[in-house]
């Protein structure tokens, strides 16, 4: 395939009649290499997981770039507000077991760390949940204008800031040149769970999860 050029690639808002087709994207080019999904067993997303990012979808803040029709990259993003900390544990409780409670628990900690709503004291975020990109067409900065998209989108329905939290060395590079601040790190071999034993254990060069935040 002759990769395409930047104007050959068009941006736009997943359709909730289009969740089958970027679920079946995320599976071949997110899931993989997600150092959190990688650092859990089996390598499978739990069923609980995927309809988890499909349930962002009906917000209308997540975004594919096409090219010819076909998806070479996706963003999956989602509102949350002041009770997210909460949320997120009453989630981790109730998955817990699973591989699926084990990513919640991890991401339970770091929602508590950052609770970002309460710490900017803004009434909403939109968070960013998952980013993939085709590798043949990496370097092309299809990450970055899925990112820029939902800054766009968070501003058009009045939100005061963009979340993240970075589980990949690589997405915090990338948020890092779009300006985004870091707030937190949570390194994995630092997150036990209650037998001392490390919840999530990805393979290089991921180290650590880092949250990071952009002002609208």
């Amino acid at each position: 395939m002759a990769k395409p050029n930047a104007d050959d690639i068009v941006v736009r808002q997943v359709d909730v009649g289009e969740t089958e087709q970027l679920m079946t994207f995320l599976l071949a080019h997110y899931y993989p290499e997600e150092p959190l999904t990688a650092g859990t067993h089996p390598p499978e997303p739990e069923a609980a997981d995927k309809e988890f990012l499909l349930s962002n979808v009906p917000f209308g803040t997540c975004f594919v770039a096409l090219h010819e029709g076909r998806i070479v990259a996706a963003v999956v993003a989602g509102p949350k507000d002041s009770h997210e900390p909460e949320h997120m544990a009453e989630e981790a409780r109730k998955y817990a077991g699973g591989k699926w409670g084990s990513i919640l628990h991890l991401l339970s900690a770091v929602e508590t760390a950052t609770d970002v709503c309460r710490r900017f004291s803004v009434p909403s975020c939109l968070h960013v949940h998952a980013l993939g990109v085709d590798p043949q067409l990496r370097g092309r900065n299809l990450g970055g204008r899925l990112m820029e998209t939902v800054a766009q989108r968070g501003r058009d329905l009045g939100h005061q800031l963009v979340s993240v939290d970075c589980t990949s060395v690589y997405s915090a590079r990338l948020v890092q040149r779009l300006g985004y601040q870091l707030i937190n790190t949570l390194r994995y071999v630092d997150h036990l769970d209650d037998s001392g034993q490390q919840v999530i254990r990805p393979p290089p060069p991921h180290e650590c999860v880092q949250t990071f935040v952009l002002h609208l």
